[in-house]
């Protein structure tokens, strides 16, 4: 296993390179596959060396095997495919870093708060569409919402539109209707937030990726956020907007019942890799 990266690498000259963040579970990792499908992408856009998904899901598992958590599940596994240096032959990297799971319990009953952020998402810059591992930008507004007193950080992009969290995809529910950004706004095509799509349109929720002002959302009945470690998260507060949070399994509540579908398909996806 690889733990450190070459100091002529791209990754530590330019910040060149791509990567994921898997949720592992007691089973091991969830929806493992989304992971590999976006990093493949992203590597072909990048021309990156990527291994073919058998090979790269092998050693997703041998590191998690040979490496075991000293802490509690679930816990977070960062990949990073580094963009390696072609004119001294030196081939991409596969690194592998572990951390612990930062979501609380009280956060998924209560709900975060988000703070509009003064800067804007660039939805014309070709890394809107990839997990690239320059997160310089992400990490100084996600730095600007914490001081506002804020977990998350809220883009709006050129034209003034909707666009994502620093680290989260964006939903919001008005009038029984699932809304989020299209990827057209310049957010990232993260995994949870396909799988959230795919769960309303099965439990028949109506829903539109589309192009949506800043008051548009104020107007929402409830707000969440998403990505592969938080799943679905709550909004309690748009910087001094207050949003009423249903209590934890709420049938009535569309954000809770996209919820327990995304938690019971978690579920069947763990036993699945256990298996």
């Amino acid at each position: 296993m690889i733990d450190s990266v070459f100091a002529y690498d791209r990754l530590a000259l330019f910040g060149f390179g791509l990567f994921e963040t898997l949720l592992i579970s007691e089973a091991g990792p969830l929806f493992i596959d989304r992971h590999w499908k976006r990093m493949n992408k992203g590597a072909n856009l990048l021309g990156l060396d990527l291994p073919g998904r058998d090979e790269w899901m092998k050693q997703v598992q041998k590191f998690i095997i040979e490496r075991p958590s000293p802490s509690s599940y679930p816990y977070a596994l960062r990949i990073t495919l580094s963009g390696g240096a072609p004119l001294s032959h030196l081939p991409c990297q596969m690194l592998f870093h572990k951390r612990a799971f930062s979501y609380t319990v009280a956060q998924y009953k209560l709900g975060i708060r988000l703070h509009l952020l003064p800067s804007q998402r660039n939805e014309q810059s070709p890394l809107v569409s990839i997990k690239s591992t320059n997160y310089m930008e992400n990490i100084l507004a996600k730095e600007e919402a914490k001081r506002k007193g804020a977990e998350e950080g809220l883009w709006l992009n050129t034209k003034e539109i909707l666009c994502e969290g620093t680290m989260s995809n964006l939903f919001f529910i008005k009038d029984g209707t699932l809304f989020t950004p299209s990827l057209q706004c310049g957010c990232l095509p993260g995994t949870r937030r396909e799988l959230v799509l795919d769960l309303a349109r099965s439990l028949q929720i109506p829903t539109y990726e589309g192009m949506y002002p800043f008051s548009f959302l104020l107007g929402a009945n409830e707000i969440f956020m998403t990505n592969s470690l938080m799943g679905i998260m709550p909004v309690r507060q748009v910087d001094d907007t207050y949003f009423t949070i249903a209590p934890l399994g709420t049938k009535k509540s569309g954000m809770r019942k996209l919820e327990m579908a995304f938690n019971s398909l978690a579920s069947k996806e763990a036993t699945v890799v256990q298996a």
